[in-house]
């Protein structure tokens, strides 16, 4: 029997239709050499990205490995999530470290390395557990060899380099069986922690129980990856400069540029169409826009047109009337949304960044997505019953209540890079409903922007 429905690769977890959702494969076993399964699932985890899960088992061996791995592109930059855990439903957050991403706890001196780990999705109480399951494995593989030194002992006369390597070995046992008791006094929060999760990909994450709203707990924070971070992550930096083709600049405001380019769907060669143009009150911009023609693919993007301003730019808009809704907004790449009415923020993101478009326009957007979000660390033994769905409904009406012109908030749109915009409906004069205010960028921006890295001052000479 065959069907016209369609669905997307990576499609939501699903209770109802798991089966169709896995796909198996046959692959060699590399313990055995035998051939085993290996299963796979795309699927989308929400606030996040698009992911890849495996499982590999063998019949003959029982050799058995997990794996998960994002299905997306290396990001700009890389990140750094610290939760502070205070109580047991800080235990129960999921998160997902990619094969690239480092975990550590401050209070325990603990660090894991990527070096030759998988990627990972469990739960920072889940996480503890295999903490203590791998170091009885290792405290186990101590006392073989401790009894294996006596059994030689009894069999040979003893020395004192025997004497020595037992006494070792002993110590050793102690100072992890120590450790152990402060895991579990971390699992059973006598103390509380930090749990911190980095990744110069930028391909990890750590779930917000709280989301959409802020998360007090949590601190995210973006970095610049090093020269060597990008060779670890086999990223090439060019360094050769590519002459422009355009024989005359000023030309260029005047004709809708062609360049050839691949979909970000089907990865088809399609046409990105780009034009510059000026915003009134404001600065230049750029406008891109990629049709598909394989896949029907459809994106716009605003990029601004004059770099990194002096200052940051914030913009805060009390609104009293619906006809606030209609004002033009542009949101960039770098800037974060907050509505403090709703405990709401969104930091720079690719999702509604880089968009021209109303007050409106940009709510809808945001409603759209988040009502689209199946969101399946809901489910399981981490639910909680009074948050996650109920929380998402009760944001998602009062966005539907603002759009409706029932309720007035507070709209606050912040760029450090300066590049935002927020239209005055009173302009060229103030406009009484609109703050903007000017303010100089943190070390931190000015890092995350790229512009301590640059060289302004006899940069021919280098």
């Amino acid at each position: 029997m065959t069907t016209n429905e369609t669905r997307p690769i990576f499609a939501a977890l699903s209770a109802d239709d798991a089966e169709n959702q896995l796909t198996e494969i046959e692959s060699l076993c590399m313990n055995c050499y035998a051939k085993g399964q290996t299963r796979l699932l795309l699927t989308h985890i929400p606030y996040y990205k698009d992911v890849i899960l495996s499982s590999f088992e063998c019949d003959s061996c029982h050799s058995k490995n997990n794996d998960i791995q994002p299905a997306q592109r290396i990001e700009s930059y890389g990140i750094s999530i610290n939760v502070h855990i205070i109580n047991t439903k800080d235990l129960n957050r999921q998160f997902v470290k990619s094969s690239d991403g480092t975990v550590r706890i401050k209070e325990l001196d603990f660090e894991q390395a990527p070096h030759g780990e998988n990627g990972l999705l469990t739960t920072i109480e889940g996480f503890l557990d295999s903490i203590t399951e791998n170091i009885n494995k290792t405290i186990k593989q101590i006392e073989e060899t401790i009894d294996e030194t006596h059994k030689n002992s009894k069999e040979n006369s003893t020395d004192d380099n025997d004497k020595q390597n037992i006494s070792e070995f002993e110590q050793q046992k102690q100072k992890l069986y120590e450790f152990i008791k402060r895991v579990e006094s971390c699992k059973t929060l006598s103390q509380t922690f930090h749990f911190e999760l980095d990744d110069p990909s930028g391909n990890s994450f750590i779930e917000n129980p709280n989301a959409p709203h802020r998360d007090e707990q949590m601190k995210i924070k973006k970095y610049r990856r090093t020269s060597e971070q990008n060779t670890y992550l086999g990223i090439d930096e060019e360094t050769t400069e590519n002459e422009s083709t355009l024989e005359k600049s000023d030309d260029i405001k005047d004709e809708v540029l062609i360049f050839h380019t691949n979909c970000p769907s089907c990865n088809s060669p399609c046409d990105t169409n780009m034009k510059v143009t000026q915003i009134p009150y404001f600065k230049e911009i750029i406008l891109m826009a990629t049709t598909c023609d394989v896949c029907g693919h459809k994106s716009n993007e605003v990029k601004s047109g004059t770099g990194v301003a002096p200052e940051g730019i914030r913009y805060r808009l009390i609104m009293n009337d619906s006809i606030d809704l209609n004002r033009d907004v542009l949101v960039s790449e770098t800037s974060s949304l907050s509505i403090p009415d709703f405990d709401f923020e969104l930091s720079s993101s690719r999702s509604i960044g880089g968009r021209f478009t109303t007050i409106e326009g940009l709510l809808t957007t945001l409603k759209s997505q988040l009502a689209s979000v199946i969101m399946p660390f809901s489910c399981g033994d981490s639910q909680n019953p009074n948050n996650d769905k109920n929380i998402m409904k009760s944001f998602i009406n009062d966005i539907s209540a603002v759009l409706a012109g029932e309720k007035f908030v507070t709209i606050v749109l912040d760029d450090p890079a300066g590049n935002c915009y927020l239209q005055n409906i009173c302009a060229p004069e103030p406009d009484p409903q609109l703050i903007v205010e000017h303010y100089q960028r943190t070390d931190e921006q000015d890092d995350l922007l790229g512009l301590k890295d640059m060289n302004v001052e006899n940069y021919t000479d280098s």
